[in-house]
């Protein structure tokens, strides 16, 4: 898997020794049909064949929810391509924008002093690992900014002095940058109260012994990433109380999106 996807770079990988080449940003469909033609089932036991599961298909317009999750359109964004690329959920996409909002404001000053300092190196880094990121968002004009902008700075030596056209594509890729972080701003954070009231009805409805050795078994699951252990502790959970369902269920939303971050403020929560 790599992110080299210019003519040759296939028969490159292959005559390394690879087996094949998949590049970035995913297109899951590649994925899985690589991933199937290599990985073969065991000769023992009889396969269970899995009916085909239809891919949705989005348009921009068709990209908005019901509950409001995504807007009808974001500057910068392609939606319905990244709802694809995600299979739909909605609310996965959500809290990678919301991430990307989070955890990218300063990224700019990261790359500008990395060339201020001539430090190529760094900044290659920094602009590819942002171009990898805004293609699996389907960012689309920061991506073209990004892959633009890594055409000067891979490979530059500290003997070389940023030109005029260095400064140019390094002061697109900082405006589609902001550009992008503005858009994912108005996304908000709707679903913050709604988990602490969760968390308050469990409180309520749990013995407290009960509650922290639950809690503790979901922390344990959190590191080491087990969203399936993480789904059987909720189911084991919501039969002790029909008041628990509503929380199970959203801890269950948050295992299948692979948001360990809510998961573990979800259990500080309960520890208040």
């Amino acid at each position: 898997m790599t992110a080299h996807a210019m003519a040759g770079d296939e028969d490159k990988s292959l005559e390394a020794g690879m087996n094949d080449h998949v590049t970035k940003p995913i297109d899951p469909d590649q994925l899985f049909a690589t991933l199937q033609k290599w990985i073969k089932p065991k000769e023992k036991g009889t396969a269970i064949q899995e009916p085909a599961v239809p891919v949705e298909t989005y348009t921009e317009d068709e990209a908005i929810t019901a509950d409001g999750m995504l807007p009808e359109s974001l500057p910068g964004f392609n939606l319905a391509a990244g709802l694809e690329r995600l299979r739909g959920n909605k609310s996965l996409y959500r809290k990678l924008l919301l991430d990307f909002g989070a955890d990218y404001g300063v990224v700019a000053g990261e790359i500008h002093e990395a060339l201020a300092t001539q430090d190529f190196k760094k900044a290659h880094s920094l602009v590819h690992n942002l171009k990898g990121l805004a293609g699996n968002l389907e960012a689309t004009d920061l991506q073209a900014a990004a892959v633009e902008m890594e055409k000067f700075v891979k490979g530059r030596s500290v003997k070389t002095t940023p030109d005029e056209e260095l400064n140019r594509s390094f002061a697109e890729l900082k405006e589609a940058l902001e550009q992008a972080l503005d858009a994912v701003k108005n996304l908000g954070h709707t679903e913050e109260k709604k988990t602490i009231e969760n968390s308050k009805d469990v409180r309520e409805a749990v013995p407290p012994e009960l509650l922290k050795k639950a809690t503790e078994r979901i922390k344990s699951a959190v590191e080491v990433g087990d969203v399936m252990k993480i789904k059987s502790i909720a189911e084991e959970f919501e039969s002790e109380s029909e008041a628990l369902v509503p929380f199970c269920n959203h801890l269950v939303k948050l295992a299948e999106d692979f948001d360990f971050d809510g998961i573990q403020k979800l259990m500080l929560d309960l520890d208040r």
